[in-house]
């Protein structure tokens, strides 16, 4: 529970796994789930916004919510705001054995120093690459050693593969039911830790 400003950080385990692409998603589908668009803070002085699919045009802005593309640092500087309770971390990796093996790395780092409150305010999305990786069995041995439902996946999608603006009309329908529900339960986090 927080009283004040909740920061969303949107961070990733490497360089070009999808940090900034999730945080465009994320924003996207927050300003479509609530009344108010969140604050946007980018570590790369400006990437995310060209990234978001409709804009940043908003009626209202939430000022006590703060979605953050904290880049690829999720191991030392993410790992190190999830102290402050005020911090929920959204942590992109790449939908690859090696990106499930840094996830577990980072996963592991967070219930060590935060324990089980650390890892609720935790949820790693696993970006597709191209490529055809098995990734079902490394996603639910995340969810058996560190809860169900802390990864999900958003399979590789020629739409999000490109720069610029995300083009929302030619993602594929799985894509937009995982981000959809990556938004929702974003958003259920968030009402649940600002309470």
């Amino acid at each position: 529970m927080t009283h004040g400003t909740l920061r969303i950080v949107v961070c990733g385990t490497a360089g070009g796994v999808g940090t900034t692409t999730l945080a465009a998603i994320l924003f996207d589908q927050l300003s479509r789930l609530s009344p108010s668009v969140p604050t946007l803070a980018d570590h790369s002085s400006g990437s995310v916004g060209a990234r978001l699919p409709r804009g940043d045009d908003a009626a209202s802005i939430d000022g006590g919510l703060v979605l953050h593309d904290l880049g690829p640092h999720a191991l030392g500087e993410g790992l190190d705001l999830l102290e402050s309770p005020s911090i929920i971390a959204v942590i992109a990796t790449a939908n690859t054995p090696l990106g499930f093996a840094a996830a577990d790395e980072l996963l592991g780092a967070v219930r060590e120093r935060y324990g089980q409150a650390g890892l609720a305010r935790v949820t790693v999305v696993a970006m597709g690459t191209r490529g055809r990786f098995r990734t079902k069995r490394l996603t639910e041995a995340l969810h058996l050693t560190y809860g169900r439902g802390i990864a999900s996946v958003i399979r590789y999608d020629v739409s999000l593969a490109g720069g610029g603006r995300i083009p929302i009309h030619r993602l594929a329908k799985r894509t937009i039911t995982a981000c959809d529900l990556l938004g929702r339960r974003v958003l259920a986090s968030a009402a649940h830790h600002r309470r």
